[in-house]
């Protein structure tokens, strides 16, 4: 029978380089890790960050908001190096992966600033519930960098529907909002992976996430669904236009 995460953390929390560190642990960091886009040696990484700082500062329509959206890209760079330096602790020194199908979002055409704000208050908000898993993970690199993630994903989400909010007093805005919703929400929802993932049980079982991916996929809709109807989106279906259920 498999030991609960709060079992097993309160047994033993791993310090990088510890021998005694389960295989079975190690292995599933470095499999959640090196599929895990933001890593600042992945050449798909920098890619995306360049993408995004040029939309970010086109799209931008006012200087303070650029402002914000600067420091948004900075705290991204930092969570790139975050990822390489846990990497690194095991070997790992460069990493090459595109980004993983279930996390097309990434890939999504960013045209006009309702689509840049959708992709920091969708799929930004996604993040939250990484830096919110780390905190139980008995390893002390992953466990000590949780708050700082947590706490940076939240502004990135915020920052995102504070810019969906002021967008939607508009009836314009209000209208392109509900318009492209039916883009951004499948793929939001997506990027938790599949119901039916192997993997899953074995992050739960040692903190990598708190809940499976559909669990994960639920809280998230109760959290977020009631943000976007409050400010009148008509938020679609959780199932409809998804690919991976």
């Amino acid at each position: 029978m498999n030991s609960t995460v709060a079992e097993l953390t309160l047994k033993r929390v791993y310090k990088q380089d510890d021998p005694d560190l389960p295989d079975e642990l190690r292995q599933l960091i470095v499999r959640v890790l090196t599929k895990h886009i933001e890593n600042s040696t992945n050449p798909h990484f920098t890619k995306l960050l360049n993408h995004l700082w040029e939309r970010c500062m086109t799209l931008c329509p006012n200087e303070e908001t650029k402002d914000q959206l600067a420091l948004l890209m900075m705290q991204e760079v930092g969570h790139g190096v975050i990822t390489w330096r846990i990497l690194k602790g095991f070997g790992i020194d460069k990493v090459d992966v595109p980004v993983a199908k279930f996390q097309y979002a990434f890939n999504l055409p960013i045209e006009t600033w309702c689509d840049l704000c959708y992709f920091h208050s969708l799929t930004d908000r996604v993040g939250v519930y990484v830096g919110e898993n780390w905190g139980d993970v008995p390893y002390e690199p992953m466990r000590a960098v949780a708050p700082q993630l947590y706490s940076e994903e939240l502004f990135h989400a915020n920052l995102g529907y504070k810019n969906l909010v002021r967008l939607c007093k508009t009836q314009e805005g209000l209208a392109e909002a509900n318009e492209l919703i039916h883009k951004w929400w499948p793929a939001a929802l997506d990027m938790f992976g599949r119901s039916t993932s192997t993997a899953s049980a074995g992050y739960v079982k040692w903190g990598i996430q708190k809940k499976g991916n559909e669990g994960l996929r639920r809280q998230y809709i109760a959290d977020t669904r009631p943000l976007l109807e409050k400010i009148g989106i008509q938020v679609p279906d959780d199932t409809a236009n998804r690919r991976y259920m």
